[in-house]
């Protein structure tokens, strides 16, 4: 039913989000899984990947062609096995990590990420973990994903 984990090291409650979004940062595929869930391990990375490739399939079959999508980012924390559930699905994977200096520094390609989770973020209910079941959470998410979506066809009247 609801998997609610504990992320030791950052000694919080809750669920993460992994996200695939393109380059613009619509998302393409989610999973969400309990905080005690690494992002390097299967649980989290298989599904991601297995989600995407199903996604492309999908759009191969309304498009008549494969998408354009060969590389895959990912920060630091998505290496080991992502690498080889990324070359296992036809992805190379790109990391992008830190270098040793210290402070704020812009990394190529993770911002996108960052600002896709700062516009899912703007909506109330997914600031808290209030769903009980990870099938609603993932839900949530979508409708978020499609809102921002419609948002950029259609924009708002000031």
């Amino acid at each position: 039913m609801g998997t609610v984990g504990f992320d030791a090291g950052k000694r919080v409650k809750g669920r993460k989000r992994h996200l695939a979004v393109d380059s613009l940062g619509l998302p393409l595929a989610l999973v969400v899984t309990g905080a005690q869930v690494q992002d390097n391990e299967p649980a989290a990375v298989a599904t991601l990947f297995v989600r995407l490739r199903r996604m492309l399939q999908r759009a191969k079959q309304r498009l008549g062609r494969w998408p354009k999508l060969h590389e895959v980012s990912g920060d630091r924390m998505y290496r080991g096995t992502a690498d080889l559930w990324a070359k296992q699905m036809g992805f190379s994977m790109r990391t992008v990590g830190r270098t040793a200096g210290t402070g704020f520094e812009r990394l190529p390609k993770r911002w996108v990420i960052e600002r896709s989770f700062a516009w899912l973020f703007n909506f109330r209910r997914l600031l808290f973990d209030l769903e009980y079941k990870v099938q609603n959470s993932e839900g949530m998410l979508w409708l978020a994903g499609i809102n921002v979506m419609l948002d950029r066809i259609w924009p708002r009247p000031s």
